[in-house]
Parts: C-alpha cells; structure tokens; sequence
C-alpha cells in the first residue's frame, strides 16, 4: 500500500519547489543581463547556446545561429584579420593540456559595418567518454563602451600587442631571428652577409620570409614590430 504524504510534508515539498524556481529565474536573469557575451560551443557543431546579451551585441539569435552553423556565423561576425582567433582556439582544445585560451578580437552586428573590439575568454565545459573536450564555454567582453579606465585599457592593449608580436617572432627559424637583429641595428643585407658568411642574396631571401610571416611591408614597420616584442 503506497504511503500518502501528509499535509505538513506536502506544503514543505512545494516550498522548496517554489525556491528552486526563484533560484533558477534569478539565475538566469542574471546570466541573459550581464555585461558580456556567453555562450556555449561545440567544437564540431559551434554556438549550441547563447545568452542573450550575445544576441543583442552581434544581432543573431540562437536559432539563426544554429541554421547558419558555427564556422559561417564567425565569417560573419569577426574581422577578416582576426578569424585566427576562434580557430586557434578550437585547435587549442582538440590537443588541450588543461589551460584555457584567450585573444582580443574584432565582430560587428549583423546590422552594422563598424566593427567593435572583444576581449575573450574560453574554458573547457564538456568531454567525450575518452576525455577529448566536446563543449567549451565562452566569455567575450565588449570593449567599445567608453571606460573609466582609459589609462589601464591603453595599457592592456599594448601587452596585448606586445605579446602578440612575441609570438610572431617565436615563428621565425633561429637564422631569421639572428637576420632580424641585425636589420635592427641598422645593418644592410651586405654587412649582414659578411658577418654571417653568407650570400648578399641569402640574407634578401631571408628578409623577404621574415617579412612576410610577420605581415610587414617595410623595413621600419618590421623594426618596430621587433622592438615591441623585445628585440633589438
């Protein structure tokens, strides 16, 4: 014979309902009304939820979304020049040694031309049975709003810079990084070949690839990219 729970027991158990339910509106409330896009994504399918400050900020609801697929909303929304950013990040998950990922990126709304720059950030959510990360979860904060930390934002994106520049210079062979040292001081390609005893033609090669990897189209733009990284 089933046991018919008693009056007093009954009311406590829709109390508690009715307080998991308060929780849970207030919770999410809070995550649809903070300041910054979150959203989930699925390393093979892409955005799989948003909240929605990101439909908002970009102009794109989860649905349309969801029918445009992960790799063709991107195109949509992020700069030509940054398109890196959420890639690298997928590739950083597939092969991921326990460290989150972030970057500073560029997306418009949907609506807009002009561009705004985001500060993200990503952390494994979910794994597969044999532990490769299936979700990440994603934070990315619009930057454009004007701030009361002018001073300390300059200064954010300069490291940015300046790291990203590192990177970029970790990129070069050994041979092209002791090139580009030289060309910082001042050096021309003959004195350069002379010191290292190579070929005048070597060592234009040498500059044209460094060039080239680092997306510098003259000598003075890449000697400045050099010392913002630390060289030179």
């Amino acid at each position: 014979m089933t046991k018919v729970p008693s009056l007093d027991k009954l009311q406590e158990l829709e109390q508690k309902v009715r307080e998991l339910e308060e929780k849970c509106a207030f919770l999410e409330r809070v995550v649809h009304e903070v300041p910054a896009n979150i959203y989930l994504s699925d390393l093979q399918e892409g955005v799989v939820w948003c909240n929605k400050t990101n439909e908002e900020t970009l102009g794109y609801s989860l649905e349309e979304i969801k029918r445009m697929g992960g790799l063709e909303y991107m195109k949509q929304i992020v700069h030509p020049e940054d398109l890196n950013i959420p890639d690298d990040s997928i590739a950083h998950y597939h092969e991921f040694t326990g460290a989150e990922f972030g970057g500073v990126f560029r997306a418009k709304h949907k609506e807009q031309e002009e561009y705004k720059w985001f500060m993200g950030w990503a952390k494994a959510f979910s794994h597969e049975q044999d532990g490769q990360v299936k979700e990440i979860l994603c934070v990315d904060v619009d930057m454009s709003p004007r701030m009361n930390t002018d001073k300390q934002l300059i200064t954010a994106l300069q490291e940015n810079l300046r790291l990203k520049n590192e990177l970029l210079i970790r990129s070069l062979s050994k041979r092209e990084i002791e090139i580009l040292c030289l060309v910082c001081q001042g050096r021309s390609s003959k004195s350069i070949a002379n010191q290292l005893f190579l070929s005048v033609h070597t060592v234009n090669t040498h500059r044209r690839n460094i060039q080239s990897r680092l997306g510098t189209s003259n000598v003075a733009d890449l000697v400045a990219l050099a010392k913002e990284a630390g060289l030179g």
